[in-house]
């Protein structure tokens, strides 16, 4: 059934096929082509295993520090992007040394600073650096590593690019067999990354050995997947949410009429529940769109967002948005004509990495401190192996303004620091922030950029502890099982305290279709839906309780319908 999807999709494609700007090429599309449908076999007959890196490796954040962005040659991108990117940072080109005149030719009469581009030089099939592009992984010396794997086209320069990479830049590379896509993965930097369950699909459902590579190679010990809540081509996580930070994400929101309405509503529900690395919260930010625009697929390059922008009446309401969620950060918006809201700029532009990164890592403390008693602040600052900490500086304030007080942080072994913030009295506001330096003149904060950002806070009260609410049970779904099915489907749910539980089950236009609503036990329980006159199609299910929800999305085949 899939298959037969796709080979739709890539018809599709095909008719409105992209050219490169320069003119010289016709654009693989994102997804696959009619000819690659027959050659499915070939997806990563040249990925090599190799053993994962040391444990204690970690795999930064897009919002991490970068010192480069990627783009391919033949361009699929606007040169007024090139152009800004060339004023921030280093554009590094893939291509074949034999394009290299072009791409000079191309960058010069475009008003490009030459002076900030270099080469890659190696043969790529497509311009989705997105999506076979090289993730980056700190090691636990400070040093660099790239991780490998199967990209799920049957493209073997694609695929091979990340060892062509290591290999020219001397970088170690760790190559898991796993089948992934760089445009289904976001990364926090802290242990916690997020896919739609593609990455499941597209490993034959094997989901504990998914799970088992993501924390081998990546140091993943807590990898989130959900049901694409889009009725999309291309269940990519990027076509709808973005990782701005450790604590915030943004989500798409489009219209009430639109067909995705109801699961991008429940998706953002959902996690307005669920807890970040930072354990807190998550802080949830939408943008809205019409459905044609795709402003979650920006790409983040330290304090800069580069968005999408499509001639819409949305754009500026866009960019307001992730000037709210990112203070401190410039937000530059660029048009394109080949943009579509499941391809824009994020696919095709990738982040470089810093080589000699200096790497802070902190969980923000209780969100409520008991008054008049210290507060230790502890964090873990790694640099480089051929680089020397300088500095570790703990800053603080009470209350949102005025000037903050430094404290320098004192080594507790290995790569540890702590600090303490004296007691402060009740109903105090306290904010603070980690700044460290190195010898190479690197200089970085936690948040990234802050004071000028954001800060962490905490509030003091006489206990420490803010006052009692309504319990909100934890809830613990399986996926919905069989998916697809033909006559029943069921999801296990696991609480941890009795509680009213509803299953609410929507059609594709946000039509309410069957709904379960009552009082289960704690433990594990079942909950099973049985359609009656519904027709085939796609069906979003809610499971929730209180302010708690989780989204599934699901295919019912009729019987006599395959």
């Amino acid at each position: 059934m899939k298959l037969i999807a796709v080979s739709i999709l890539a018809i599709t494609t095909l008719a409105f096929a992209e050219v490169s700007l320069c003119g010289t090429e016709e654009l693989l599309p994102i997804g696959f082509t009619e000819k690659e449908l027959l050659r499915l076999d070939e997806i990563g007959w040249n990925t090599i295993s190799t053993t994962p890196p040391p444990a204690g490796t970690v795999n930064p954040g897009e919002f991490a520090p970068a010192t480069g962005i990627f783009v391919r040659w033949p361009l699929g991108l606007p040169l007024d992007l090139i152009v800004s990117i060339s004023n921030s940072t280093t554009v590094w080109v893939i291509c074949e040394s034999y394009q290299q005149s072009s791409v000079e030719n191309t960058f010069n009469s475009a008003g490009v600073n030459m002076d900030n581009v270099d080469y890659v030089f190696a043969p790529t099939n497509s311009i989705w650096i997105r999506d076979y592009g090289p993730w980056f992984v700190l090691l636990p010396d400070g040093s660099q590593g790239i991780f490998n794997y199967t990209y799920n086209r049957p493209r073997p320069d694609d695929n091979n690019f990340p060892v062509a990479l290591g290999t020219d830049w001397g970088i170690a590379v760790y190559t898991s067999t796993i089948e992934q896509t760089g445009g289904n993965y976001m990364s926090s930097g802290m242990g916690t990354a997020m896919s739609t369950d593609l990455v499941y699909e597209e490993n034959g459902w094997n989901e504990d050995w998914v799970d088992s590579q993501m924390e081998l190679y990546l140091g993943i010990d807590n990898y989130f997947t959900m049901a694409d809540p889009q009725s999309s081509y291309i269940d990519h996580i990027d076509c709808w949410g973005k990782l701005l930070s450790p604590g915030k994400i943004l989500i798409l929101k489009v219209p009430p009429s639109h067909e995705d309405y109801v699961a991008l509503e429940a998706m953002a529900d959902m996690f307005e529940t669920q807890m970040s690395p930072n354990d807190r919260y998550w802080e949830v930010y939408r943008v809205e769109s019409s459905g044609d625009e795709g402003y979650t697929n920006s790409l983040i390059y330290n304090d800069i967002v580069f968005m999408p922008t499509f001639n819409s009446d949305y754009d500026s309401p866009a960019a307001l948005v992730y000037e709210e969620a990112l203070p401190g950060y410039t937000v530059e918006g660029f048009y394109y004509y080949d943009w579509q809201p499941t391809d824009a700029l994020h696919c095709r532009a990738r982040d470089v990495m810093d080589r000699e990164m200096l790497y802070l890592y902190h969980i923000p403390i209780d969100s409520m401190q008991t008054a008049n008693l210290p507060v230790t602040i502890e964090a873990e600052i790694r640099c480089h192996p051929d680089n020397l900490l300088t500095s570790r500086k703990l800053f603080y304030r009470t209350e949102t303004s005025g000037p903050f007080t430094e404290v320098t942080m004192s080594s507790g072994g290995g790569d540890v620091y702590t600090a303490d913030i004296p007691g402060i009295s009740a109903g105090n506001t306290v904010q603070y922030y980690i700044d460290a330096s190195d010898n190479s003149g690197r200089n970085e904060q936690l948040p990234r950029f802050a004071p000028s950002s954001w800060t962490y806070d905490y509030e003091t009260s006489s206990t420490g502890m803010e006052e009692e609410g309504e319990l909100t049970p934890v809830i613990i779904l399986t996926p919905p099982a069989p998916n697809p099915f033909s006559s029943a489907m069921s999801i296990r749910v696991s609480i941890d305290t009795g509680a009213n539980i509803y299953m609410d089950v929507f059609d594709i236009a946000g039509r309410l279709v069957h709904t379960i609503n009552g009082i289960l036990d704690s433990g594990l329980n079942e909950l099973v839906w049985i359609p009656e006159d519904e027709p085939s199609g796609i069906y979003i299910v809610v499971i929730g309780s209180g302010n708690n929800t989780v989204a599934h999305r699901v295919t019912y085949m009729r019987d006599g319908t395959r």
